[in-house]
């Protein structure tokens, strides 16, 4: 036990040092400044926050704000690296070290939960009664095993970008809706060295990411890699590729490098998301482009990105439910999302809002905000999400057949949640 407090003691104090500041105050820079009881007695509610740039900018602001707006509670942000925020959780449960909330990816929202670290806050949730304004999908991130344990504050999805110029030339009229239209689209925009159609299936949380939704507009899951639905969706993009309509380096493509692709002329359609807009439109301003719904099998079907803000159990519940409400109002939520360009997770905001309806571009996400729906959630995403990316590898450089390559992925994620 000694050995194990030493060694946790030593990766707490490692990571202090190289936690950044980056606005607000990183977790060095308020235990430095805690010399004095001022310091102390004004923090009633902590968050640790990954924001940066401007979205960063938008939050503190509003944190100003709701601490100018009443005298209760006072909150201080504590900006945290994202990619450091699952260790200093991790860390801070050790060493007892916890801020009252924590802005968390949706996918991390349900391992956390099971891990004990978050609060139950059903009860207040169900008492604010507001929560049947927001989309299901992102609500859904936030609870685990029937219960909330956090609040979805910006949400994002997956849509097929098409170049409305090529589908033209190619004698199509309208974009794709069913996965037969995709396959026989798909090979007719293939032309040269352009391809009619991509998906990112790099082996990284974005393959993962960008398979989804087929796995899901075909029932299936990711309980259910062994099924036909789950085989269907697996074969309908080894097909495109083995037909030459989708490029074999898909495998090592990110979504970034989709947009560079789609920007160049080089794809006619893509699965892309909201945050490659603006590039694209820098980059290639000439190009005509419309987003529509992924084509679907059974259903159309979209994954959600996003954060979602979460209170710590035992930490200020109360307080930091308080400020929670506040933020997702609607006003304040529409402000929040619009400048910082991501999607309200409140439905009567994001269908009600000039900003998305009527935009060329972002209008397009706002029906697929409807069927998006989480990864998981599962306490072992990490380790379901890289059987998904394994089995997506061996299926589209043909190693193994979509069958066997789901097969394995399916008894790999039996193993990983029959172990929780």
């Amino acid at each position: 036990m000694k050995k194990i407090s030493s060694f946790l003691f030593v990766v707490f104090s490692i990571l202090l040092v190289l936690s950044a500041c980056s606005g607000g105050t990183s977790i060095t820079d308020d235990q430095q400044a805690s010399n004095g009881d001022s310091a102390e007695a004004s923090k009633d509610v902590t968050i640790w926050f990954h924001y940066t740039g401007n979205q960063q900018d938008q939050f503190l602001n509003l944190i100003d704000e709701y601490n100018d707006s009443q005298d209760t509670y006072q909150v201080e942000g504590e900006y945290v690296p994202f990619a450091d925020v699952k260790k200093q959780l991790s860390v801070g449960v050790a060493g007892g070290t916890l801020p009252d909330m924590a802005l968390m990816d949706v996918v991390d929202n349900a391992a956390f939960a099971e891990q004990g670290v978050l609060a139950d806050i059903t009860s207040k949730v169900e008492e604010w009664g507001q929560i049947d304004n927001f989309y299901e999908g992102p609500v859904e991130s936030a609870t685990y095993d029937g219960k909330y344990y956090g609040l979805p504050v910006g949400s994002n999805a997956l849509g097929l970008f098409y170049n409305e110029d090529l589908l033209k030339e190619a004698g199509i009229e309208e974009p794709p809706t069913t996965w037969d239209e995709l396959k026989a689209d798909a090979k007719v925009l293939t032309n040269g060295d352009t391809k009619g159609f991509a998906i990112s299936a790099v082996k990284s949380e974005e393959g993962a990411f960008q398979f989804y939704p087929f796995l899901r507009s075909a029932g299936a899951d990711y309980d259910s890699l062994d099924s036909d639905g789950a085989v269907e969706a697996m074969t309908l993009v080894t097909d495109m590729i083995e037909e030459g309509s989708m490029g074999s380096d898909v495998v090592n493509a990110t979504q970034d490098d989709l947009a560079r692709q789609f920007a160049a002329g080089k794809l006619a359609m893509m699965v892309n998301g909201p945050w490659n807009i603006e590039r694209l439109k820098e980059e290639s301003p000439d190009m005509n482009f419309s987003i529509s719904q992924i084509p679907k099998d059974e259903q159309f079907a979209s994954v959600l990105g996003g954060e979602n803000l979460t209170i710590i159990k035992d930490g200020n519940v109360d307080g930091a439910f308080d400020f929670l409400t506040w933020f997702l109002e609607p006003d304040r939520h529409e402000t929040f999302t619009y400048e910082t360009g991501v999607f309200p997770a409140r439905k009567d905001v994001l269908e009600n809002s000039d900003h998305w309806t009527e935009d060329p571009y972002l209008s397009g996400f706002v029906p697929i905000m409807d069927g998006a729906v989480p990864r998981g959630p599962s306490p072992q995403w990490p380790e379901i999400s890289e059987s998904i990316q394994i089995a997506v590898q061996e299926s589209l450089t043909g190693s193994k057949s979509p069958e066997e390559a789901l097969n394995k992925a399916a008894e790999s994620v039996s193993e990983t949640i029959s172990e929780q």
